[in-house]
């Protein structure tokens, strides 16, 4: 993201609005392409963080207190999540060797940057677009919970399918769009990295456990590349921290700290090919 504090043009917004959603797709695709099973159902390991974005982005504009430009900037950005939603559907769809179990929800992820597009202005219509938004989030995440936990049970799945790490980047890039769009929700902002820090440290926490697991099964196990994981979640706190520096919360909109630390949390999957 852009140092200067001059207007960024529209082309430069759509740039950096699609850029993580790009990083996000090339990721999941090379991953599964080359180190997933033969004739494994791909799902992606992305598509719970694209929710969290837009659980919490509908929230910003059902209860923020934002004004018009502020709240026209935001729509105006929110529509490009169609990049990574159309391209992860039409992947799954044609790269899946059988039957998959995440259409509805692949489905379900493209709807949702329309509705962002299409945000009526009567206040009324307005209020329930939202609520359909939130209904139609909501089955996106309880499927996808639901396929991980449910369909397709595994050990690996624990960490292939880190829904902690996926609720972290999800409230990163969502603090990523909010500062896109030059929101002034300072306050906001802060709730959403005191939520990543404590999302950050249960996930240390949940990886040691699954680790755990796993060596108990599997004993000779190689867990040396599990301390690069580590090393980047702590790069990642590290971000955190600093964007809570600063009195009055000056620091909060520190563009370096909230790209370090998004870019980052998407190589989480990259544990699928321990």
């Amino acid at each position: 993201m852009s140092h200067n504090h001059d207007t960024p043009s529209k082309l430069e917004i759509a740039t950096h609005a699609i850029l993580p959603l790009v990083t996000m797709l090339l990721i999941e695709m090379s991953l599964n392409h080359y180190f997933a099973p033969q004739n494994a159902i791909f799902m992606s390991p992305y598509l719970f963080a694209f929710f969290v974005v837009c659980l919490i982005s509908f929230v910003v504009l059902w209860k923020g207190q934002i004004c018009p430009g502020q709240k026209g900037r935001l729509t105006a950005i929110l529509p490009f999540l169609a990049v990574f939603a159309i391209g992860n559907l039409l992947y799954s769809l044609a790269f899946t060797p059988k039957h998959s179990p995440a259409l509805i929800v692949g489905f379900a992820s493209v709807i949702l940057p329309f509705i962002y597009w299409k945000l009526p202005k009567d206040d009324d219509v307005y209020r329930t677009v939202i609520y359909c938004g939130l209904g139609i989030t909501a089955i996106g995440l309880f499927q996808y919970l639901l396929i991980y936990w449910y369909e397709l049970p595994s050990l690996f799945n624990w960490l292939r399918a880190n829904n902690f790490a996926q609720i972290l980047l999800g409230v990163l890039l969502s603090g990523w769009y909010l500062m896109l769009a030059k929101s002034r929700l300072e306050g906001f902002l802060k709730l959403l990295v005191l939520i990543a820090l404590g999302v950050l440290i249960i996930n240390y926490i949940w990886v040691i456990f699954v680790l755990y697991q796993q060596l108990a099964i599997m004993p000779e196990m190689v867990i040396y590349p599990y301390f690069i994981f580590f090393a980047v979640q702590f790069v990642i706190l590290l971000m955190l921290a600093w964007l809570l520096l600063g009195k009055q919360g000056k620091n909060i909109k520190n563009p370096t700290a909230w790209t370090v630390a998004t870019f980052l949390a998407m190589l989480y999957p990259f544990t699928n090919i321990l």
